[in-house]
């Protein structure tokens, strides 16, 4: 009976390591959400709410009367108001391994953009997709940006 017992504990700690070494690093956290706002992770469309983790491949959604907050792992602060579409391509913050990068979609609607440290350590690993065009090298870069749907 020990041995099965014995037997039973070790093969639920080995699926509870292995559930958490699959699960993707967070790459921020929602701080503050109006009206409606919404993440679509792998195919999916959720409700987002204040401390809600985002992930690499998100793509953050708000509605007509919508506005969120996003602070990223670096301290890089976005903010988008209504009718916002912004997608979390890549992300990289790893200043022991001396690994950066940050590449933003901004594919319509208003954002404020607030550079963190990766725009401080390395501006160069920085860039904003928009339907303008590309921003990048974004050292110590505050800007506010409007984009509408069809451009």
């Amino acid at each position: 009976m020990k041995k099965i017992l014995f037997f039973c504990t070790a093969l639920l700690l080995s699926a509870a390591c292995a559930a958490a070494q699959t699960e993707p690093a967070h790459i921020g956290r929602v701080k503050g959400t109006s009206g409606i706002v919404s993440i679509q992770r792998a195919g999916a469309l959720k409700p987002a709410f204040p401390n809600m983790k985002v992930y690499l491949n998100d793509t953050l959604l708000t509605g007509s009367d919508g506005a969120v907050g996003i602070l990223l792992e670096d301290n890089t602060l976005l903010s988008m108001g209504p009718m916002s579409r912004l997608a979390l391509d890549k992300f990289d913050f790893s200043p022991a391994q001396n690994k950066y990068a940050l590449h933003l979609r901004m594919e319509q609607g208003t954002f404020v953009y607030l550079s963190g440290l990766l725009g401080k350590l390395a501006p160069h690993a920085v860039s904003l997709d928009t339907p303008s065009g590309t921003i990048s090298m974004l050292k110590d870069t505050n800007f506010m940006a409007r984009f509408g749907g069809d451009e």
